[in-house]
């Protein structure tokens, strides 16, 4: 069983039994890794309060047969002011749904990695975002992951959101979940 070290942005927690969760990890050196943390929902648990999304982690994770499990983690960065927006929030939550639908397991790519982390630190750093700049945000970093997957947008469908979203949607397996929160930050 080897070990590996890299720091990792949590993209998604779900449920795995009664005490363990399954993490969807965007990690550094890995790319995408989806690992198991045993006894993670215990409130006695080591690991819980370093395995929350929107945070950079220093994860230990061991290789397993069918999942890898997840061995150490430290908590790195928080983006506590992120957390405190709820425009924010929502962008931010974008980008991690984004990336789990679009990124395949174990495809190492550092520059993703930079870019979801320059990404919200921005949003950090950022508390006041207008409604008219949100949409340039969001899509600046649409196009740009598509962009560090293959996927170059044209610059006339890259200035559109409606085309972009469009373009977006071709790639896609489905809907994202947060997609509800951001029509309702463009009604606001």
């Amino acid at each position: 069983m080897a070990l590996y070290q890299t720091k990792g942005i949590i993209l998604k927690i779900t449920p795995w039994g009664e005490v363990s969760q399954l993490f969807s990890i965007y990690t550094q050196a890995l790319g995408k890794v989806v690992a198991i943390g045993q006894g993670t929902k215990k409130i006695t648990s080591k690991l819980n309060g370093h395995l929350q999304p929107l945070g950079i982690v220093d994860l230990l994770i061991a290789s397993g047969k069918n999942f890898d499990k997840l061995a150490g983690a430290v908590l790195i960065k928080n983006f506590s002011n992120l957390k405190k927006n709820f425009r924010n929030i929502i962008l931010a939550n974008f980008s991690l749904e984004l990336l789990d639908q679009l990124t395949e397991q174990k495809q190492p790519d550092d520059r993703i990695f930079d870019l979801l982390e320059r990404y919200l630190t921005w949003l950090d750093k950022n508390n006041d975002i207008t409604k008219k700049s949100w949409a340039v945000v969001k899509n600046h970093f649409i196009s740009e992951l598509l962009r560090l997957l293959g996927y170059q947008p044209p610059a006339a469908v890259a200035q559109s959101s409606s085309q972009l979203d469009k373009m977006l949607k071709n790639h896609l397996n489905q809907e994202l979940q947060v997609e509800n929160f951001l029509k309702k930050l463009v009604l606001d």
